[in-house]
């Protein structure tokens, strides 16, 4: 007997389908009390809309047709499509395009309108008749209505071993709430290890596990690529059923694209490595052990890579399934632990709430602009175009203005940031695609650009809401949410200029970033005229302001000063030029002790994007780099410590000439090969490398399985991997193409080179 109630939960994931002639939604969700529900929704009806005078004929698979009191951007007339069916809408929308038809937002997924025209941002009520189905709360077409919720989730960490020549599982490792491995052998069980007669007992023990423990989320290291796949296949393969699910219907679908999808009805999968990489947590190399030793100290027990990795878990499966087992739980430990201390879950829970994305979706921030803007858009009257049919734009849009620099060392610079710049000014300005078409008479004419709806603007009013939710969360000292925010703020103006968006538009992005250098060169201009320093660097949103020797006292003082200053002065200004209300504001962000700023090689010009300064605390001295050879990943270790120990001298006073004579000589003497390596990724098959093979493939060609990171050195013989190393080391190329011009970068804003500094030396070397 059903009972009408309302229930706060928050949505794990979704499936779809087209049964029975109607389109079905299922909504997987967890409720504040930690209950998983399940959601069916069959009144929902997948629609999209076409121009008024589209002839009746051309639409007769619609179910019906409706006259909405709508526009589409360009001011014509539209009516709404229903359909019974997703594949019926869909097959309706390609025969008008074949017809030359115009539509609108065809293309718009039904799960993804239904969600986010119900304002559903990771938390939503449910209103409606519950029927329990297996123990659990099941609605039927209740009523939906976005709203906070914070969940908690329960986590299992998954990964498996498997025979690398014919796909068979070894044994599956579960880190949860308590450890858990399964491994095929007839030993008896161990605490945490259950051995099994046989592949198939495997499987169906280590599915059964899941189903028991009921985690809201699995995680694991490439555990979408590799370990569920793998499993999905033997499953497959052995006719065991891959119920991995709170429902039957789990799969791994590959696409023709060569991605591939997890659909685990009721339960979230994430994958450790490209999370991180959503949240912009970046490593030299992805793989777990790499990872492990940069974020927590920690290694496992087995570091090689290839085939001598694959033929020690071999060895291991044969003749110590104990120490196999725990190697395996090993990993999945140091997933957990990645996973937890990198705050993935806390991250991708505030990103969630902020843009509609499921927990598990890296990226998509095309997506998540339409979800936020589009509900706003119908509720102002309009309807938006298919991605398709937005306009092609041939001529690349202008970057952030940057200031030329003048190459040096100088003494107490200033950091000053506009926050968020260009959210900033899309909020001053009221730069909104829909306030560029909206027939309003009070509009905002900026300094760049057309003029905007000043009281009608959609995206400003979305910008200052999540402003303000920033400043809440860094008053609340939430750091996942401010850098969710964050991250979704800043990627609006990279949404505008993107062809792949609905509303990209030359002009919109144009104009904010003509806006952005008007500001900056204003900026400079009344720092230069206001005060006794110097503006010495500037890029895009950034100031670097000299102050000059004997001010490192007073630096912090004289940076938040002037950031007051300039914020005060561009907020009066702005209003009595504009009329508009300035959301700009400077901060003081850093003082570097010293600065270094080198010119490109060869030239007198400062490089631009590469600099390099000091934070001195106390007696600790720390120096950060952009865009130098300590920054980047193609350079040798030798090259970095090199950059790092030559800048920290100039900086502090000390001798160079002896430091740079000893690491030639330590490097001809081989005291230096550890290095000496180069680390370059193979971004396709060697074999697809044909004219002018680069140095890492060459590498690689002599591997017999190369992975996808090739370490490698130039030897006598040409390049050759750390594996197969099998020629002395040219180390007069390390010294020409990795010391010198490293040193000469930093030598020259002192007058001096290497190799006057080598040659004086060169008894040394006899």
């Amino acid at each position: 007997m059903s009972k009408q109630s309302e229930t706060i939960c928050f949505l794990l994931n979704y499936d779809y389908r087209d049964i029975k002639n109607h389109f079905q939604i299922i909504l997987y969700a967890i409720t504040n009390n930690h209950t998983p529900i399940q959601i069916i929704i069959d009144k929902f009806q997948p629609l999209f809309f076409i121009p008024r005078h589209t002839p009746p004929d051309l639409v007769r698979s619609a179910v019906s047709r409706k006259q909405l009191p709508l526009k589409s951007m360009n001011g014509t007339d539209v009516d709404c499509l229903y359909f019974r069916t997703y594949s019926s809408m869909q097959e309706c929308a390609r025969q008008l395009r074949n017809a030359n038809r115009i539509v609108y937002e065809s293309d718009i997924h039904p799960v993804e309108r239904y969600l986010m025209e119900r304002y559903v941002k990771g938390g939503f009520r449910v209103t409606g008749n519950a029927v329990q189905k297996n123990g659990k709360p099941l609605f039927y077409d209740p009523q939906i209505r976005g709203c906070e919720m914070t969940p908690s989730f329960s986590i299992i960490s998954l990964d498996i071993e498997t025979n690398a020549s014919n796909g068979h599982l070894y044994s599956v490792a579960f880190c949860g709430e308590k450890n858990q491995v399964f491994i095929t052998g007839n030993e008896p069980d161990k605490p945490g290890i259950s051995f099994c007669r046989n592949e198939s007992e495997l499987l169906s023990r280590s599915l059964e596990y899941i189903r028991i423990a009921d985690p809201d989320i699995l995680i694991g290291w490439n555990v979408v690529e590799f370990d569920l796949k793998m499993v999905q296949l033997r499953c497959e393969a052995l006719c065991v059923p891959f119920d991995i699910g709170r429902e039957k219907g789990a799969r791994i679908i590959v696409t023709r694209n060569n991605k591939t999808i997890c659909r685990i009805p009721g339960r979230l999968v994430m994958d450790v490595p490209l999370m991180l990489r959503a949240y912009y947590k970046t490593f030299e190399e992805y793989s777990l052990n790499f990872v492990a030793s940069s974020m927590l100290n920690e290694t496992k027990e087995i570091e090689l890579t290839g085939k001598e990795k694959i033929e020690e878990i071999n060895r291991l499966f044969e003749h110590d399934k104990l120490s196999l087992a725990s190697y395996n739980l090993k990993d999945a430990v140091l997933t957990k632990q990645i996973f937890e201390k990198a705050g993935i879950l806390p991250n991708a829970i505030e990103r969630s709430r902020r843009s509609g994305h499921l927990l598990d979706r890296a990226g998509g921030s095309i997506a998540a602009f339409d979800y936020l803007y589009l509900p706003q858009l119908h509720r102002a009257g309009y309807v938006a175009p298919d991605i398709i049919d937005v306009a092609d734009y041939s001529e690349p849009l202008p970057g952030g203005f940057v200031l030329e620099p003048t190459p040096g060392i100088y003494e107490n610079v200033l950091v000053l940031d506009f926050r968020s710049l260009y959210p900033s000014l899309i909020l001053t300005f009221m730069i909104d695609p829909y306030g560029y078409i909206s027939p309003s008479k009070n509009r905002i004419k900026g300094p760049c650009g057309p003029s905007f709806a000043a009281d009608t603007g959609i995206l400003p009013g979305i910008i200052g809401e999540l402003m303000e939710a920033r400043a809440a969360a860094k008053r609340d000292n939430n750091p996942y949410l401010s850098q969710a925010i964050k991250i979704l703020m800043n990627s609006f103006y990279g949404v505008l200029g993107a062809r792949g968006c609905r509303f990209f538009s030359s002009v919109l992005a144009k104009t904010i970033t003509s806006t952005g250098q008007f500001i900056l060169k204003k900026t400079i201009g009344y720092i230069t005229s206001s005060t006794p320093y110097n503006v010495i660097y500037g890029d895009t949103d950034s100031l670097f302001v000299l102050l000059g020797p004997g001010m490192e006292q007073r630096a912090s003082a004289i940076g938040n000063e002037i950031a007051d200053k300039v914020t005060n002065w561009l907020k009066s200004w702005l209003k009595d030029q504009y009329d508009v209300n300035s959301a700009l504001l400077l901060q003081f962000e850093n003082h570097f002790r010293h600065f270094l700023m080198p010119s490109v090689r060869g030239t007198t010009t400062g490089s631009k994007k590469h600099y390099c300064g000091s934070i001195v605390d106390g007696t600790d001295i720390r120096l950060y780099f952009k865009g130098m050879e300590s920054a980047r990943s193609d350079w040798t270790d030798l090259a970095k410590e090199v950059q790092y120990e030559l800048i920290m001298r100039v900086f502090t006073g000390k001798a160079v000439d002896n430091y740079l004579t000893d690491i030639v000589k330590r490097v001809k003497n081989g005291n230096c090969n550890d290095m000496l390596v180069y680390k370059k990724r193979l971004r396709k098959g060697i074999d697809e490398y044909t004219v002018n093979i680069p140095p890492h493939v060459q590498a690689a060609r002599l591997l017999d399985s190369p992975p996808h990171l090739i370490r490698y050195v130039i030897t006598v013989d040409g390049p050759q991997p750390v594996e197969k190393l099998s020629s002395a080391i040219d180390y007069e190329h390390y010294i020409e193409s990795q010391i010198k011009p490293v040193a000469d970068s930093i030598l020259e804003l002192t007058s001096r080179s290497f190799d006057n500094i080598i040659s004086g030396q060169q008894d040394l070397f006899t």
